[in-house]
């Protein structure tokens, strides 16, 4: 069968390699879509980073290469020895978060915490291929009105679904959302799902702005040439005493700011960006403003339901958060390549099967 395969930084290769063969505990998945995350651009211009290449990881026994790509959904074609609860045909979206089941973590239902965490299509083969294994707790049936497509986008909408959870985020609060590309929408969505008041967007990408309110969005803001100071005064501007909420999707020490800052007296900062630099910010304005910062990662399980829950009863529309569909066989020049090329252009690229 076809599939990409992650060698190593810059070199991704489609490769015919022999069709999975089913085994005890697990179900054999005919992709039909996959997303690349920002995640899956990372490994390819910057990695490794979550890819095992020299120590294998401790739940699969697995390094580079791997077939690269966590968002996806297919039908099951084929079931292990000990498989319960499915059938041939069976139209699921997956769960990609590995977990051990047996930590403090998992064992209190935060599998996005154990402490052995791994993710199909990083720590072992995934979705950018014709055929994939998962076990049966990756794997959640999804509705005849949900397409493959938008199952595949059950992924970083279930990352927006915690998110706001972790921000308790209140009928009629106002909220700020740092950042536009998949993450940053999958939360505005959520958002108003769950009876957000004014949503501002702060986001350079023309594109992207326009998408956001598209999805919903009440304000865009183009931080572009302006300084954080002026970004949260307009913010602070538009809502009077300063959001309810904020999250900060990016992970810039300048977007950090951004989020704690324009935050009113007792507002909540949720931050989902990945850093890859020290930040600074005024404490002072934390403690004598009550502020709170929270983190939030992944997802869990219940997370991942409640964003099927939401596509399914028609609460989410992810479907124009696909700004590009191709085949598999073109998905790393027109798809890696192009967002590597023309990130700001984009929000989601599907690699889409037959």
């Amino acid at each position: 069968m076809l599939a990409v395969r992650w060698h190593g930084r810059r070199d991704l290769r489609l490769e015919d390699i022999p069709e999975p063969q089913v085994k005890p505990g697990f179900i054999k998945i005919k992709v039909k879509a996959c997303g690349i995350c920002g995640t899956d651009l990372n490994e390819y211009l910057n990695g490794p980073i979550f890819i095992p290449t020299e120590r294998p990881h401790p739940l699969t026994g697995r390094t580079a290469p791997v077939t690269i790509g966590h968002e996806f959904a297919g039908e099951v074609v084929e079931i292990g020895e000990g498989v319960k609860g499915f059938e041939v045909g069976d139209r699921v979206a997956i769960f990609p978060v590995i977990h051990c089941g047996e930590c403090y973590f998992c064992r209190r239902g935060m599998e996005n915490l154990c402490v052995n965490f791994g993710v199909t299509g990083l720590s072992e083969d995934g979705g950018f291929a014709e055929y994939a294994l998962v076990r049966p707790y990756q794997a959640y049936k999804i509705p005849e009105s949900v397409s493959f497509e938008e199952a595949a986008l059950v992924e970083p909408l279930s990352v927006g679904v915690r998110a706001v959870k972790k921000a308790g985020l209140l009928p009629g609060d106002s909220v700020v959302i740092i950042g536009a590309g998949p993450i940053g929408l999958s939360v505005l969505l959520v958002a108003r799902a769950s009876g957000a008041g004014k949503v501002i967007v702060v986001e350079p990408s023309r594109v992207r702005r326009k998408k956001a309110l598209e999805l919903g969005a009440d304000i865009a803001i183009d931080p572009s040439g302006r300084s954080t100071e002026e970004v949260v005064d307009e913010i602070v501007g538009e809502t009077e005493l300063g959001a309810d909420v904020s999250f900060e999707c990016v992970g810039l020490n300048e977007t950090f700011k951004t989020a704690v800052e324009s935050i009113r007296k007792g507002g909540r900062a949720v931050i989902l960006g990945v850093f890859k630099c020290l930040t600074s910010f005024n404490a002072k304005g934390l403690v004598v403003g009550e502020k709170s910062i929270v983190g939030s990662v992944s997802h869990s399980a219940d997370d991942f339901c409640r964003g099927i829950s939401l596509i399914a009863s028609g609460r989410v529309d992810v479907g124009p958060m696909i700004t590009s569909r191709v085949g598999l066989e073109e998905i790393i020049e027109r798809g890696f390549e192009e967002l590597a090329k023309n990130r700001e252009g984009h929000v989601k690229i599907l690699a889409v099967g037959k």
